[in-house]
């Protein structure tokens, strides 16, 4: 079994996990869900719920998060924990078979010299969750046309391959789209989990702010600060959720004020969009909008 082939088997797992779920056990399992945004959290039934999850803690991570929240609720019956223990299992025996056939390959110059700790091949960089900080070096085997997003972002898709793995990228920028060809290999760098990162820009305004709140990340020891506002662009109100020291760009920003969001990671899911702030985020006041102070007895 492949990595698509697990990620494909524990979808359906988890679906039926998250059924046997009283609703006050689903609304405590979503609280935990720190990676998610709110707003992708709210109104969602719990058919939809796999896909949210694997695609924002990856197949390798979900399946390690689910084992620990399952046993915080507490849900140790059988009915839970049978498919996964079976999820965790089919886990185990991919490493160990990856890890077979990696033995009798011949060290790469990379790992005999130590010069590229960044490199990792496709498979790894999938099962770790660990991007930002790593690189992959692949052949680029497809390439779509160019598509415009929700937010009027220019993006397109690319298959990348290597001798271990295959992955979908999601890629932006015009330029980018004319320099990469099919059939030759590039050093994809700054990746996040959707993709590779290279920019959008946003601009709207803001319609409610969420407090500072200190949430866990999977690989970091501490906790992180997460702030989560909404920002409306015309007829349409995305979800922004601020990681870290980019909590602390938006203090001085209140409701009302138009603002200019550069650098973001966009998320979307079945035609809902939801941004998420990167190192490189910058947010700039474009002007103020008069609000009246609106009170309820």
């Amino acid at each position: 079994m492949d990595l698509k082939a697990l990620e494909t088997k524990w979808r359906t797992a988890l679906s039926s996990i998250l059924d046997e779920l009283t609703g006050d056990e689903f609304r405590k399992l979503l609280f935990n869900l720190e990676k998610i945004p709110q707003g992708l959290k709210e109104g969602r039934v719990r058919g939809d719920m796999p896909s949210v999850i694997i695609q924002h803690y990856s197949t390798k991570g979900s399946i390690a998060l689910m084992d620990r929240l399952m046993r915080k609720l507490p849900r140790r019956d059988a009915a839970v924990q049978q498919p996964l223990r079976g999820m965790k299992d089919e886990l185990k025996k991919l490493r160990q078979k990856k890890k077979g056939q990696l033995s009798g390959k011949p060290k790469t110059r990379d790992s005999q010299d130590g010069k590229a700790p960044w490199r990792k091949s496709i498979f790894d960089l999938k099962s770790s969750g660990i991007l930002e900080t790593e690189a992959i070096v692949g052949k680029v085997v497809k390439k779509s046309e160019l598509l415009t997003s929700t937010i009027k972002t220019i993006y397109f898709f690319l298959g990348v391959a290597d001798e271990t793995a295959s992955v979908k990228l999601m890629v932006y920028g015009k330029d980018l789209h004319r320099k990469i060809k099919e059939g030759s290999s590039y050093i994809f760098r700054n990746l996040t989990q959707d993709g590779i990162y290279v920019k959008t820009h946003v601009s709207g305004t803001v319609t409610e702010i969420y407090p500072v709140k200190k949430v866990k990340v999977e690989h970091k020891e501490k906790k992180t600060n997460q702030q989560s506002f909404k920002l409306r662009q015309e007829a349409e109100e995305i979800s922004v959720t601020m990681w870290d020291e980019a909590t602390k760009r938006i203090k001085d920003f209140s409701v009302g004020h138009v603002l200019l969001l550069e650098y973001m990671k966009p998320n979307e899911y079945c035609e809902k969009v939801s941004l998420n702030s990167t190192k490189y985020t910058k947010i700039t006041k474009v002007q103020s909008v008069g609000i009246r102070k609106v009170t309820r007895d």
